[in-house]
């Protein structure tokens, strides 16, 4: 066996043995946690999925760069979104409940992880289901949850930004809570300006190839930087998503694209 590939297997056992640890976190503490009441189990939750995301993230081979402050309680982070690495890494730094496409659900293991923790799924092109999820965001950031929402809706390939879906700001406009954009960037190792190349789940990638593709990484860096908030209050819907998109485009360099902010209803 060559030495990526026995690189690959020790980390794919150390996967292995990970993903069994998650099965005994949530039989023996999360679901007793849950009887202790909202506050102390939203805590004792968010330190454990911390603790859990951050070791995948090593046993990925994923090294987390962390800048500027995220915010907590009530709040709505809206990130760009590249690779379902990225919830890997926000969990790893600062956990919330996400709002994720419904084919997530469906994803081996990640899918069930993601609805035991609460993850609010959104049925694409389905007006009840966008109505229902508009209800249950509003609901959770009344318990002064913090939830952390891919406006674009689908992964891209890190060099640009998608359009930005402006419906599912709706909540945080009813409910006050300040929007915390968050830019999200796995750099290149050569140090140029592109993303690393093993980095982007695009096209017609299963999980499985995409995580085995991972598993003889090296250098793989991503910075998540969590920006200033905006204030949700006095404020149109279609200004704070240009105003949020802007702030991404921006701290990514992405300067050429604040000239064409697109924003979609």
């Amino acid at each position: 066996m060559s030495a990526n590939g026995l690189v690959r297997a020790g980390r794919a056992a150390r996967l292995a043995l990970h993903i069994v640890y998650a099965l005994g976190l949530v039989a023996l503490i999360l679901i007793p946690a849950r009887l202790t009441g909202q506050v102390r189990g939203r805590r004792i939750r968010d330190r454990l999925v911390q603790h859990w995301f951050s070791g995948l993230a090593r046993r990925l081979g994923l090294r987390i760069i962390l800048e500027g402050h995220p915010a907590t309680g009530r709040a709505l982070r809206v990130a760009n979104h590249i690779s379902w690495l990225d919830i890997v890494a926000l969990n790893a730094v600062a956990p919330s409940r996400f709002v994720a496409k419904a084919e997530v659900a469906d994803w081996p293991l990640i899918g069930w992880m993601a609805g035991w923790l609460g993850t609010l799924f959104l049925r694409r092109g389905d007006v009840r289901s966008s109505q229902r999820l508009i209800e249950a965001m509003g609901w959770q950031l009344r318990r002064d949850e913090t939830l952390t929402l891919f406006p674009e809706g689908t992964t891209g390939d890190g060099e640009s930004l998608g359009k930005f879906h402006a419906r599912l700001y709706q909540p945080a406009l009813l409910t006050r809570a300040p929007v915390q954009p968050v830019a999200i960037a796995y750099p290149h190792p050569l140090g140029d300006r592109s993303t690393h190349p093993l980095a982007p789940f695009v096209g017609e990638q299963t999980l499985t190839a995409h995580v085995w593709a991972l598993l003889g990484a090296r250098d793989l860096v991503v910075r998540v930087a969590f920006l200033p908030p905006l204030s949700s209050t006095e404020t149109r819907r279609q200004h704070l998503v240009g105003q949020s998109r802007d702030a991404i485009a921006s701290r990514l360099g992405l300067v050429a694209e604040l000239a064409k902010t697109k924003i979609a209803g």
